[in-house]
């Protein structure tokens, strides 16, 4: 079946019903506010959404990019256009499985930017071996470059448990190394608070955070922009964990919160304080601990360092994006530019391996 694809208002309430229920439902950080967000905070990156129909009008299809340009060996210039952008998570797009497939929406995706949008490089994302054999596939087939990037880590909590309760669902070792990390920071005296409104702390909370992506090693990224930061008090779902010694923050980590979902967005800390007292994992901890407190059974933990997630009983799940220049001889001329460059910028651990019966 051929797909007609057409821009999409995303004000418009039929889009946006058909893009909660086939989308956002999926992934809180491709809600349609957070992704205004996105797009009002960074000017240089245009977002377009699209929507596709069958030739009997039906709509079929649903997809946003963001395009924006960068510089490749500090003289190309190059626009690269990303499904979904480089900011969300998940699959920023969907199409009805049962009246096409993902080769045919793939290949009117590219029919319409070809016309639509100006742009040298297209960037897909989100696929997961286990879940995508046959989009990626398909992806393949059209000549893209696929990647490894990150090891997404969701931790599945009872429901209607607290925090005992996901304590008592791990195995021994993992239970007791966590309850010696929260006695531990009880002990120092840190203090701990959810805010929903953190005008007041963001210039604090963005260089903690600043510290913390100058270190990555699994996501060599860009930093997010400060606005970003400053425009997410006015989000419904956002959250800021905070973690205080005496009158200071020493760590925090910004949270997506909505009906049973929880999301871990970044994490930022005091590297001299973490010494001593385990920030990071005080911060994962009580943010598990405050989706168990709000009813959450489902808490995505993020996309690197799943080797230290995995102490706290996260599954894991490989992702990868594929890459192209609109030109299939260029992708082959490119290959092994494209292949060095994701292969420097994305250097996920990999999948761990399983846990051991007495949990270690």
């Amino acid at each position: 079946m051929q797909l007609t694809f057409r821009p999409a208002d995303h004000l418009d309430e039929a889009f946006r019903a058909r893009w909660n229920a086939r989308i956002a439902d999926k992934e809180l950080s491709l809600d349609l506010g957070f992704l205004g967000l996105l797009a009002d905070a960074d000017p240089d990156v245009a977002y377009h959404f699209v929507q596709a129909t069958d030739p009997a009008g039906q709509v079929r299809a649903l997809a946003c990019c963001s395009v924006a340009e960068m510089r490749v060996m500090r003289f190309v210039p190059l626009r690269v256009l990303v499904l979904g952008g480089t900011v969300a998570a998940g699959k920023a797009f969907w199409f009805d499985a049962e009246a096409v497939d993902f080769a045919a929406f793939l290949a009117g995706f590219e029919a319409y930017v070809k016309t639509a949008i100006r742009c040298d490089i297209l960037v897909l994302k989100e696929f997961s071996p286990e879940s995508d054999a046959g989009p990626m596939r398909s992806i393949s087939d059209a000549g893209f470059i696929a990647h490894m990037c990150y090891d997404r880590s969701r931790l599945a909590l009872p429901a209607d448990g607290d925090m005992q309760d996901f304590l008592d669902s791990l195995p021994s070792k993992k239970r007791r190394n966590l309850r010696q990390v929260m006695a531990q920071g009880e002990a120092a005296g840190l203090k701990v608070e959810v805010h929903r409104n953190f005008d007041h702390l963001v210039d604090t909370a963005y260089a903690l955070y600043l510290a913390v992506n100058a270190r990555a090693t699994e996501a060599r990224t860009p930093a997010l922009p400060y606005r970003l930061f400053a425009a997410l008090g006015r989000l419904d779902a956002a959250r800021m964990l905070t973690i205080s010694q005496g009158e200071r923050t020493v760590g925090f980590g910004l949270l997506l919160h909505q009906r049973a979902k929880l999301k871990c967005l970044v994490i930022g800390m005091d590297y001299e304080v973490s010494r001593e007292l385990q920030l990071w994992y005080q911060v994962v901890a009580r943010s598990i601990e405050y989706a168990a407190r709000n009813g959450c059974t489902s808490v995505d933990l993020g996309s690197t360092n799943h080797g230290m997630k995995r102490k706290f009983g996260a599954q894991h799940e490989d992702i990868w994006i594929a890459v192209r220049h609109r030109s299939r001889w260029l992708t082959r001329l490119l290959a092994p530019l494209i292949r060095h460059t994701l292969a420097s910028t994305y250097r996920p651990a990999g999948k761990a391996a399983p846990a051991t019966p007495d949990g270690r």
